[in-house]
């Protein structure tokens, strides 16, 4: 299992070298992206991800900058297989939001652009809810809500994310509050891919830590910016909160988990 850090800047102003929050994980068979900030599909391109593989997108919350990049997402989608003059691998793209109008107004914008957005295969929208949404046999999927968002009409907005794959469990975190690290996270997991934009590098690990949790990697991702002007000094202070095996991942990376 690959994880490719397309996009790994939190809501922040422009910075070199950073774009908004997209991240992907990679099997043999398929390729799911967590959250679409802008340009992650242009990364991915560009650091020869097949984006033909596309199997499922999982957005966490429907803030700009983990969705502001859906559209192209799905528009270069599209265009690499024209290009290519290859077929999308799978026959459907799975769409998981808690927001089904945030991605109806992407899907407006799409219908109403080149050819009509017209293709061989179909787009499936989803309402996130609680518990597992996604099960393939190849990956599956269980979304825990955080408290980032208020709820609206009853409903959870803002979700983290518990991956299983390959044997192994992986847990996004999407935006969370400090707290819900004690939900979010199991007693045990592979790895952890941690938002940083709302919090500091020391409180996380000190959370993980007053609740037990036992992460055996620790991916640093969303970041706030005072990683983005100084990710040297962010390095060093996830190594010294947590150990070797905390990275402060940057866009246009990839890690085998």
């Amino acid at each position: 299992m690959k994880l490719h850090t397309l996009g790994t800047s939190a809501g922040t102003q422009p910075y070199e070298g950073f774009r908004h929050t997209c991240l992907a994980i990679e099997t043999e068979k398929a390729l799911y992206f967590l959250d679409a900030g802008e340009s992650g599909a242009y990364t991915a391109h560009l650091c020869g991800i097949d984006l033909l593989k596309t199997k499922a997108v999982f957005i966490s919350h429907p803030h700009m900058d983990h969705v502001g990049g859906l559209g192209n997402l799905l528009w270069y989608i599209r265009k690499v297989g024209l290009v290519r003059k290859e077929p999308l691998k799978a026959e459907n793209i799975d769409i998981f939001t808690p927001c089904i109008e945030t991605v109806d107004g992407f899907m407006t914008v799409l219908k109403n652009t080149e050819g009509n957005f017209k293709t061989d295969y179909t787009h499936t929208t989803h309402k996130i809810s609680e518990g597992t949404i996604f099960d393939n046999g190849d990956i599956r999927l269980t979304a825990v809500h955080t408290d980032h968002m208020p709820m609206k009409n009853g409903e959870y907005q803002s979700y983290a994310f518990r991956i299983e794959c390959e044997g192994k469990t992986v847990v996004f975190s999407g935006d969370m509050r400090l707290e819900n690290i004690a939900d979010i996270v199991p007693d045990r997991c592979n790895a952890f891919l941690v938002e940083t934009g709302h919090h500091q590098i020391e409180d996380i690990c000190a959370e993980l830590k007053a609740k037990n949790k036992q992460v055996d990697k620790l991916f640093f991702v969303h970041h706030g910016g005072y990683i983005i002007r100084d990710p040297e000094g962010g390095e060093k202070r996830a190594y010294e909160a947590f150990g070797e095996n905390a990275v402060i991942t940057r866009d246009g990376r990839t890690y085998e988990i």
